[in-house]
């Protein structure tokens, strides 16, 4: 498996045959099935909680750091295209729960 540290510290001829294999990937509209594919990993949730129960864990997914690699590379290349609803608020910089909560308060205090 190829970690991050691989791709730091790969050299300057890793990084040719990485840019040569995107722009391919780019050209043919074709993305291997690998990249797809994350490990599922258990965190506690709590260091101090009780371990043996099946609560006290979540689960966070690991993608491979080359798909990772080109997912910055397309948000880079395709940032301006790649808009979403403007009520949409997870996942967009500068917005959050917070700022769904307030939003929600401040429709139904003034319906109410």
């Amino acid at each position: 498996m190829i970690s991050a540290e691989h791709l730091i510290y790969g050299g300057p001829m890793l990084h040719v045959h990485l840019c040569l294999l995107f722009n391919t990937m780019l050209q043919h509209c074709y993305v291997p099935q690998d990249f797809g594919f994350s490990l599922i990993v258990p965190l506690p949730k709590d260091k101090h909680g009780d371990i043996t129960k099946f609560d006290m864990y979540r689960g966070i997914s690991l993608s491979p750091a080359v798909a990772k690699l080109f997912e910055y590379v397309l948000l880079e290349l395709y940032e301006h295209q790649l808009t979403s609803d403007p009520l949409q608020f997870g996942f967009k910089k500068h917005s959050g729960c917070c700022h769904a909560v307030f939003t929600l308060k401040n429709v139904t205090k003034y319906y109410v």
